[in-house]
């Protein structure tokens, strides 16, 4: 069975100003690369959330064109200014980051939400 296509959802984190999460579903591969990219950069641009949760649990399938997406909204989103954690990466995500040699990006990793609300109010 393949996985569903690329999806994201937005919302913002209760108690917590100026901070969203974005919920990543899917597929994030090079088919879905140009739309995840578009769709990601394009929020991070547009929003006025300092920090943000990418959520990585419903990523069903990843390769190295997704993952360089990801590594690209990181970048950005530093460049910006905002504070981004990944949260709960899926197997595919974390396997594709580690073959890919993108340790620096798996040190903005979060496993649970204690540890994710703890790192973005410290």
């Amino acid at each position: 069975m393949t996985a569903p296509a690329f999806h994201a959802e937005v919302a913002p984190i209760e108690g917590m100003p100026q901070a969203s999460t974005m919920a990543l579903a899917g597929r994030v591969t090079l088919d879905e690369a140009s739309a995840a990219r578009s769709e990601i950069l394009g929020w991070l641009a547009s929003t006025d959330a300092e920090r943000i949760v990418m959520e990585l649990s419903r990523v069903e399938k990843m390769d190295t064109a997704g993952a360089a997406v990801l590594a690209e909204a990181v970048r950005v989103g530093q460049d910006r200014g905002q504070r981004i954690l990944l949260c709960s990466p899926s197997e595919s995500v974390l396997r594709i980051f580690e073959l890919a040699g993108f340790k620096d990006v798996l040190r903005c990793c979060c496993t649970d939400p204690e540890e994710t609300h703890r790192r973005l109010t410290a």
